[in-house]
């Protein structure tokens, strides 16, 4: 509330007021951090989860094309934002897509993981807690496959922050939204690791350390 009132600088100027919205925007960037286990730089705010998965997928898979990795691994069992990104990018930039079986219960096996990723591959994504069926994938033994052939692992977490550990899951990328847990709608954030390169999908004023331009939702 204060920082549609009082407290309402644009936090990339530089005056008292901006100075004092980018402040608390520093501070709230910290504190997801922590609770993601990431650094603070990894952290970029979003409009929701919506964009933070699209920012994901999309914007790793972009990146990757120019090294010739045009493949991408998902489940058929995912958020539309990801499913719909995923044919986006098959469409409109060749990207080969493999849906990746899930058992009974919705859960995706580390064998059939191993399977489905290629030299080519660019980045699996897949959901912490599925939203309709309230699956939980085993994400520590997922990421073990991932990080064993050095290729990224997205994570929807949006169904799953609030209510299970988000620290130490061995994702690269993680995605949240605030009307989950309490926060006004509109506001969510993709946590990517330096290491991992971004596409920006909002192109302008370099905000978001170059990842998401755009004058920040306080």
């Amino acid at each position: 509330r204060p920082f549609l009132t009082g407290v309402f600088g644009n936090p990339s100027s530089h005056h008292t007021a901006g100075e004092a919205a980018a402040g608390a925007l520093d501070g709230a960037r910290a504190r997801v951090a922590r609770v993601l286990g990431m650094r603070t730089n990894d952290v970029v705010f979003t409009a929701g989860g919506t964009e933070a998965n699209n920012l994901a997928v999309k914007g790793i898979a972009l990146a990757a094309l120019e090294a010739g990795r045009r493949h991408l691994v998902i489940s058929p069992i995912e958020h539309e934002s990801i499913l719909e990104s995923a044919g986006y990018l098959r469409r409109f930039h060749g990207v080969e897509v493999t849906m990746i079986p899930v058992d009974s219960r919705g859960r995706i096996a580390p064998d059939a993981l191993t399977a489905a990723i290629r030299e080519d591959t660019s980045l699996v994504s897949f959901g912490h807690a599925n939203n309709e069926i309230g699956t939980v994938q085993d994400v520590t033994a997922l990421a073990a496959v991932t990080s064993a052939v050095r290729v990224p692992l997205h994570l929807d977490a949006v169904q799953s922050a609030g209510w299970l550990p988000l620290r130490d899951l061995g994702a690269d990328a993680l995605s949240i939204a605030g009307h989950k847990l309490g926060a006004p709608k509109g506001i969510g954030a993709l946590a990517v690791r330096g290491r991992v390169p971004v596409e920006p999908l909002l192109h302008g004023g370099g905000q978001e350390r170059g990842r998401r331009s755009g004058t920040e939702n306080v």
